[in-house]
């Protein structure tokens, strides 16, 4: 592994209505927005700058009036996830993460680098079918069409996409995602003291 790779944080702009929509039926949009922006938060403090061997950036979706200190922005591209994620992959990022899964820090990122040495791909999954963290040595497009965007089938469709390319794969340990209600109230039992 030579020199630091580039790692993609994709967040949305911090704006009212635009964030957490699942989560925003059951609390409201402004609750919604307030958990949105403790997650991103703490997301940036686990994979700020000289925390690893990586160069975090923040690949963001919409217009933010907030600051990002540290962190190159980059404007995500027009078009669905799969073509904004193929997108920083062909820019030269690494790895790319999202900014909703309490667990994720620069030690799981690390490890997914290290991966890299000896695979094609490393996938990180979360709980419910998804994953949180994606990192390939070279772009592969095709790891992003026809993906069932937001349903529990995403991870199995990626691995189908990475089994026809004949792509070696590593999967790290599953974390989980706050979505909803349920998940909402994990993350609050998870950061109570005692």
């Amino acid at each position: 592994m030579s020199g630091r790779r580039r790692l993609a944080i994709f967040a949305r702009a911090p704006v009212r209505g635009r964030v957490k929509t699942r989560l925003a039926r059951v609390l409201g949009d402004d609750a919604a927005l307030a958990v949105y922006e403790r997650l991103l938060a703490q997301t940036l403090v686990r994979l700020a700058p000289g925390c690893g061997h990586f160069h975090p950036e923040i690949w963001l979706e919409g217009t933010a009036r907030t600051r990002f200190e540290g962190f190159p922005v980059i404007p995500q591209p027009e078009g669905d996830l799969g073509s904004r994620m193929a997108a920083a992959f062909d820019a030269g990022v690494a790895v790319l993460v999202g900014t909703d899964v309490p667990a994720l820090d620069a030690d799981y990122v690390e490890r997914a680098i290290a991966a890299l040495d000896d695979v094609d791909l490393v996938i990180g999954p979360v709980e419910d079918g998804g994953y949180c963290l994606i990192a390939m040595n070279a772009p592969h497009p095709q790891l992003f069409q026809g993906i069932p965007w937001s349903t529990p089938a995403v991870l199995a469709a990626t691995l189908d996409a990475a089994h026809a390319l004949s792509l070696t794969v590593r999967l790290l340990e599953p974390l989980w995602d706050v979505d909803d209600a349920a998940d909402f109230e994990r993350w609050r039992d998870a950061e109570s003291p005692g």
